[in-house]
């Protein structure tokens, strides 16, 4: 769908992206489809290290997405690397509207859109006649303005000024702030106290390509994937605790394949203490074409995380008619459909999750049936064109 208007939109991102991450394959998605619908758009993602220790080491060129230039530039998609700020990645927002300030000067832009620490300040687009607005993923405002609670008097001071400065504020003061989920929407209401009506939920898309990925039907449900990022708080030590406790009872055909950035010595060092440490392999983030070969050999994907925004993997998993065993908890309940497309545990209840397991192990035919009404589920509700046209509703009102 063209748009009347041609916006130019500028979509900083705090880290580079080539990462084969979730956040750097959304911000693709959303500017390519902002193109494609007729917006002109600007990406100014940070080349930020992922570390955080003093001086801040280099990105290596294989990190910077100089791979996805060109297949950008045909829907008016410009990339501009922006350096990290040498102290920490609190100050990227600096370095960001530095090259901002360029950006103004040759382009008439009309909005900024955000995800992080790395927005400019609300009051310099002010001050320019630009709009500002924030892509809501965090994946629980909740727990990130409560992290701080067990530290030091003096640390939680300096906490609690930064989420102050960096989070609370910004998103205050933004024109515009798109929830990818109503669980998100509710949070930016209940935590930051955003007004409601500043608020449009945008649920993210999936790459339709994930849809055409072969689902044959399987005799048995043998092959595991997990592709998030490796981390507790995404549950990984859950998923292998729960396959741990099948491993007990004599249900040990099967394989776990562990894809993502993190601890992977933590997932290693779990699964040997569960008894598993032969049938979990762990391996680096995957490129998108890798990706998909690995989901074509998955038959369930166990991605059990303790808070979501949206859940993209989620969803990419469901598209390639993989069903999900996941946590009823944050917004997972709006993209997976407990007992249609997945199963779903209450939070903490790893036995549940075992049990939820051990159902799609048993029942092959119905975990089959699970993963092909997922794809339609998908390819009904989560396309970037939707994501996209909903952005761009949301700017024309501004």
């Amino acid at each position: 769908m063209k748009v009347a208007m041609c916006p130019c939109i500028v979509i900083t991102y705090p880290f580079p992206l080539g990462r084969a991450t979730g956040g750097a394959r959304l911000t693709r998605e959303i500017a390519r489809h902002l193109g494609k619908a007729g917006a002109e758009v600007i990406i100014l993602p940070v080349s930020a290290s992922p570390l955080s220790r003093y001086p801040r080491p280099k990105v290596a060129d294989k990190f910077l997405g100089f791979e996805f230039d060109e297949d950008l530039s045909q829907y008016s998609v410009d990339i501009v690397r922006v350096p990290q700020h040498p102290l920490h990645w609190r100050f990227d927002g600096l370095a960001v509207k530095n090259a901002l300030r360029k950006t103004l000067k040759e382009r008439h832009v009309k909005i900024v859109l955000s995800f992080f620490n790395e927005a400019p300040a609300p009051a310099f687009l002010r001050s320019r006649g630009v709009k500002f607005g924030y892509i809501a993923i965090w994946q629980s405002y909740a727990i990130v303005l409560t992290q701080y609670s067990r530290l030091g008097r003096v640390r939680k001071l300096v906490w609690k000024w930064a989420n102050d400065r960096y989070i609370i504020r910004p998103h205050k003061q933004a024109d515009v702030l798109f929830a990818i989920s109503h669980f998100t929407r509710q949070e930016l209401m209940d935590v930051i106290g955003v007004e409601g009506e500043r608020i449009t939920v945008c649920h993210l898309g999936v790459d339709s390509i994930f849809t055409k990925i072969s689902r044959p039907r399987p005799v048995e449900i043998t092959q595991f994937i997990y592709f998030t990022r490796i981390v507790p708080l995404k549950g990984i030590l859950d998923a292998i605790e729960a396959l741990g406790m099948l491993a007990a009872k004599g249900l040990k055909n099967w394989n776990l394949r562990v894809l993502g950035l993190g601890n992977h010595e933590m997932v290693r060092k779990a699964a040997r203490e569960h008894g598993i440490g032969h049938k979990v392999v762990v391996c680096d983030p995957v490129n998108d074409e890798r990706l998909r070969r690995e989901l074509q050999q998955a038959h369930l994907a166990i991605m059990p995380s303790h808070a979501e925004s949206f859940g993209l993997a989620l969803a990419e998993a469901q598209a390639a008619g993989i069903p999900v065993v996941s946590y009823d908890v944050g917004s997972v309940p709006e993209v997976v459909e407990n007992g249609v497309t997945g199963w779903l545990a209450p939070l903490h209840r790893v036995d549940r999750l075992a049990q939820c397991i051990e159902e799609a192990i048993w029942h092959p035919e119905t975990t089959y049936r699970a993963g092909l009404a997922g794809r339609e589920r998908v390819k009904q509700m989560f396309t970037w064109e939707k994501t996209a046209a909903t952005i761009l509703e949301g700017i024309k009102k501004l």
